[in-house]
């Protein structure tokens, strides 16, 4: 099977243009997609990452 049926791509330019939108403020995908997998933290872009499904949930 071709793994390529299966794989979805991210665009993190794409979403951090949505992110910037949402905010106000601007942003780099970089950042973005660091915020996204937990290297970086940011607690004002968290939950819109989560509510895009992009961003894991926070561990308490």
């Amino acid at each position: 099977m071709d793994n390529n049926l299966t794989v979805t791509k991210i665009s993190w330019q794409k979403v951090a243009e949505r992110v910037s939108k949402l905010t106000g403020k601007t942003y780099s995908a970089q950042y973005i997609r660091e915020v996204a997998i937990g290297y970086r933290t940011n607690k004002q872009l968290q939950p819109i990452l989560q509510d895009l499904g992009l961003a894991k949930k926070e561990v308490a």
